[in-house]
């Protein structure tokens, strides 16, 4: 009799711990499914983004914007694979690549304009990211840090994802 008593009372406890493990491992994917980069503002929830601009060859056109929740919103313009506008959704670890990127490569320190106005056939390529509730922005041409380079191919990068959806059917 003693012997059922300590096997039910084993089961039981048995039970109650793998409820509880269950329930906080739930938490811990609710948290890191609902979360959200901290932002500049309330009414800002823009987390990167990259805009390839033209030039007079056969330049890809793109903007890729990246929310604080992991929608990445892509439109593909001229000169690419995916014309018109793909959604996508990206995990906190996929953020987390671009932050610590960005950090890698000192994209806040680096100046906000790389320029040279008498290059005229140049395509222009403007990226920006929130750091620590700042948004830095760097537009680039002619004459800019090689290393930034690395961060705006974490945005090229994701055009081979096999996720995106597309949200519409027209040319922007």
């Amino acid at each position: 009799m003693n012997y059922i008593l300590i096997s039910i009372t084993f089961l039981f406890l048995s039970c109650s711990s793998k409820k509880e493990a269950t329930k906080n491992t739930s938490k811990k994917e609710e948290t890191q499914s609902n979360y959200k980069f901290e932002n500049i503002n309330e009414n800002d929830s823009l987390f990167a983004s990259i805009n390839k601009g033209t030039c007079f060859g056969q330049c890809p056109v793109y903007s890729m914007n990246i929310y604080n929740d992991g929608t990445v919103i892509y439109k593909g313009k001229r000169f690419v694979e995916k014309e018109g506008e793909y959604s996508l959704k990206l995990n906190y670890t996929e953020l987390m690549t671009f932050v610590n990127k960005a950090k890698s490569i000192n994209y806040m320190q680096m100046d906000n304009n790389y320029d040279n106005a008498s290059v005229t056939d140049l395509p222009s390529t403007t990226t920006s990211i929130v750091i620590d509730k700042i948004r830095k922005k760097v537009y680039r041409r002619f004459g800019y840090p090689r290393e930034i380079l690395a961060f705006e191919k974490l945005f090229s990068d994701l055009l081979s994802n096999e996720n995106w959806e597309k949200t519409t059917t027209k040319k922007d």
